[in-house]
């Protein structure tokens, strides 16, 4: 897998290089303009001032021998000729060739001679009788305008390949916040959940940080919950075991058939308290899960929820509704919620839908003694119980309730009833009339 470092720099390499490659072209396109246009420039200037110069018999033909020392490649380049009209050649330059450069008009032109290409400028002086006639060996400028473009071309090689080391180095500067923080993660103990910082210069990483700090709050939290859920837990356990074997003791020591009969009474009674327990805590746990999705839900009968609750003290809502839940996991949290409300209350259970649309409250309230300002606060919470709770509860009841409801994207409201006892809201819930 290529790394951030690397993609980066192939990245901002291949932009570069497309940059750079781009105005290098553009350099020399223009670059080989420039140098032809100085030329040919030079070859008018040249012939123009050969032929400033001439008076008519002023020159005699010239023997046409080339003595001295070799010309050099760039002494070969530029070549002068002078003709008189009837065509004679009276002078050239030891560079020119002893044909004529141009048959043409005046002005430029381009002929092959002995193999070689020539670019010409021509001017015809008919009051002196001559023609001049000055040329560049296209071959010698094409190589000097190849070198000029190469000069510019071997610094511009050298600078991409320098700019290449310098993104590599300043992509590894740049990363180097990262790479501290990756630093600093690896060397962590696995039970450090404190907020990491953001070293210097990392002020683009501070969403990163904030968000990975927000995910070791929540690990750091659920963690809490965990450890205070399983001291709990195990809490709550010891006391149904711990009279198991007692009564387990007593039943089968005692020869008294009245005394062990009582005995494996209280262990049946034990046994039902733990088995309480631990199905609650199995429903908690799955609560506890991932929230639940759309396509999970259905709209079932409200009044089927309680249709099975058999007790004389239960009001259900006179009109037919219907709520958008998952069934399973709401049928549980609504027993949990009956069941509370069965323990408390003395002789009414009301279930009603209070409000409308998005607005619609489900609300279930008993006529049963209350529960104290302090200990609203706390109801939901593990394993609470209240100072007058009937023995046997487990705790966990309305925290299923308030877990589902969490996952359903709705909340709970514990406030006291009119009716005397305590009453449940359930906000947030879709629901609608039948």
């Amino acid at each position: 897998m290529m790394s951030i470092r690397m993609r980066l720099f192939a990245i901002l390499a291949l932009v570069t290089a497309l940059v750079w490659g781009g105005a290098v072209i553009w350099v020399e396109i223009q670059t080989r303009h420039e140098v032809q246009r100085v030329l040919d420039r030079r070859l008018m200037e040249s012939a123009r001032l050969v032929s400033s110069m001439m008076r008519p018999g002023s020159l005699s033909p010239v023997a046409n021998q080339d003595v001295g020392r070799p010309l050099t490649a760039y002494e070969r380049q530029l070549a002068c000729q002078i003709w008189s009209m009837q065509g004679e050649l009276i002078a050239r330059s030891r560079s020119a060739p002893t044909e004529m450069l141009a048959d043409g008009e005046d002005g430029f032109s381009e002929r092959m001679i002995d193999g070689e290409r020539w670019r010409v400028y021509t001017v015809h002086m008919p009051e002196s009788g001559y023609r001049v006639m000055v040329g560049d060996n296209l071959a010698i400028r094409e190589h000097l305008v190849g070198s000029v473009v190469t000069g510019l071309l071997a610094p511009a090689v050298l600078g991409l390949l320098a700019l290449g080391v310098l993104i590599w180095w300043s992509v590894g500067a740049g990363l180097r916040p990262i790479q501290q923080m990756t630093r600093t993660l690896s060397s962590r103990q696995a039970d450090d959940l404190t907020p990491i910082d953001v070293a210097p210069g990392g002020k683009d990483l501070q969403p990163f940080a904030s968000a990975l700090n927000d995910l070791i709050a929540r690990v750091s939290e659920a963690r809490r919950r965990e450890t205070e859920f399983t001291a709990a837990a195990a809490h709550e356990l010891r006391t149904p075991l711990a009279g198991l074997r007692v009564q387990a003791q007593i039943a089968a020591n005692t020869t008294d058939e009245g005394v062990r009969k009582h005995a494996l009474e209280q262990i049946q009674t034990s046994v039902d308290r733990a088995a309480r327990l631990v199905t609650g805590l199995l429903a908690l746990a799955r609560e506890d899960e991932a929230a639940i999705e759309a396509d999970d839900r259905r709209w079932i009968d409200l009044r089927a929820l309680f249709a099975s609750d058999a007790d004389a003290r239960l009001e259900a809502p006179d009109q037919a509704f219907r709520i958008h839940v998952q069934p399973d996991r709401f049928e549980a949290a609504a027993a949990n919620l009956l069941a509370n409300a069965r323990t408390m209350a003395r002789s009414r259970i009301r279930i009603a839908v209070e409000g409308q649309g998005d607005d619609a409250v489900l609300v279930v309230e008993d006529d049963g003694p209350g529960v104290s300002a302090a200990d609203l606060e706390r109801l939901g919470r593990r394993f609470f119980r209240t100072a007058d709770a009937p023995v046997g509860g487990s705790g966990l009841g309305l925290s299923i309730v308030l877990s589902t409801m969490k996952a359903h994207g709705g909340t709970v409201r514990f406030t006291p009833s009119a009716l005397g006892g305590l009453r449940v809201e359930l906000h947030g819930l879709p629901i609608r009339a039948a």
